[in-house]
């Protein structure tokens, strides 16, 4: 099981793909994890993308391939190394954040 700190929404895969996605968000960077139906049911297989928020107040946005945590979708095939990046982006998005917000000052 993926951790909880920092999860905005738990849903079903949003393209009818079938699966679950859970969203991250941590200042206004995120990530989006999925787990869609695999042939082999004991294999698990997070797919792992970094997200860039619109705004603070809904959950639009938009997949981030331009930061130095990833450039493409990566994948996890157990819940620990999922976690641990998740928990590496968290602490990563902070900083970010706090950069930004002193550069738009």
């Amino acid at each position: 099981m993926l951790i909880e700190k920092n999860l905005i929404l738990t849903r079903a895969e949003p393209n009818g793909n079938g699966g679950v996605q859970f969203l991250y968000k941590v200042a206004n960077y995120g990530v989006s994890a999925i787990s869609r139906p695999q042939e082999e049911i004991s294999q698990i297989n997070w797919e792992l993308e970094v997200l860039k928020f619109s705004d603070g107040e809904t959950i639009k946005y938009e997949i981030c391939h331009n930061t130095d945590l990833a450039d493409k979708t990566l994948v996890f095939y157990n819940d620990k190394s999922a976690n641990e990046f998740l928990e590496k982006a968290f602490g990563y998005f902070e900083e970010l954040g706090s950069l930004e917000s002193m550069m738009d000052k």
